[in-house]
């Protein structure tokens, strides 16, 4: 029988950002909405000082909202999919219980 790796999970400690766009993740209306911003270089420390609004997802599923996001191609990077369903996930688990959300911090239940 074939020997089978075993690899122990460890975070990334460095974050990539998205070359092409970045989302902000909010609870409003009892939606879960998220802006999507295409990248405007101006020269900065990251390569992006601002951001050009480019569409509103809202729902109230994170895997529906998740759904959108592949199938109209807003995101290049396969880590920053991950991340962006960690926090769709977060907001959801957020809206359905009331509890406050706040992008990139601890949910606080």
């Amino acid at each position: 029988m074939k020997d089978i790796e075993v690899i122990y999970a460890e975070e990334t400690k460095k974050v990539k950002l998205d070359p092409k766009r970045f989302f902000v993740i909010f609870i409003k209306d009892e939606n879960i909405n998220v802006e999507h911003y295409r990248n405007v270089n101006k020269g900065g420390k990251l390569g992006v000082e601002t951001g050009e609004l480019n569409v509103i997802i809202k729902g109230r599923s994170a895997k529906a909202i998740c759904d959108t996001i592949i199938r109209k191609e807003l995101i290049s990077r396969l880590d920053h999919m991950a991340y962006v369903s960690r926090e769709l996930q977060k907001a959801e688990i957020a809206l359905t219980t009331g509890t406050e959300y706040e992008q990139s911090r601890p949910l606080e239940l």
